[in-house]
Order: C-alpha cells, then sequence, then structure tokens
C-alpha cells in the first residue's frame, strides 16, 4: 500500500483573495440590510459602521496578501 504525504499548501495570494472576498460580502452585506430596512430606524448605526469598517480592513489586507506572492501563508 501507497502512502503519499501531500500537504494542501495555501499560498498568501490564495489567502488574500479570501480576504478580499469575505470583506467585500461583509460590505455589501451590511449596506443591504439597509436597503432591505430590516430594523425599525433608517440610516447607518453604529453597528454597521463597525461591520463596514471591518469589512474595509479585511479588504485591505487581502489586498497586501495577494501582492506578497506565491509564498506560503
Amino acid at each position: 500500500m501507497l502512502c503519499y504525504n501531500v500537504r494542501a499548501m495555501v499560498t498568501k495570494r490564495q489567502l488574500g483573495i479570501v480576504a478580499i472576498a469575505l470583506g467585500l460580502l461583509a460590505v455589501l452585506g451590511t449596506v443591504a440590510v439597509d436597503f432591505v430596512g430590516a430594523g425599525k430606524w433608517g440610516g447607518f448605526g453604529p453597528l454597521q459602521r463597525i461591520g463596514i469598517g471591518f469589512g474595509i480592513a479585511a479588504s485591505i489586507v487581502g489586498f497586501i496578501l495577494v501582492r506578497l506572492g506565491d509564498r506560503p501563508a
């Protein structure tokens, strides 16, 4: 029986793409909640601002990771 020690390597570029996707999803989801009107009040509340801030921060980190290339994460 042959056993291969194959390790799936995640690169910084792949991790960056995932971070960008999750960050954009967080920003779009936060904005979409306001358009749908899920809540009594209109406008952006403090939690929505925090969500958008974290989404933008995750996207920025993702762009930095993408630029670092195909080195292992």
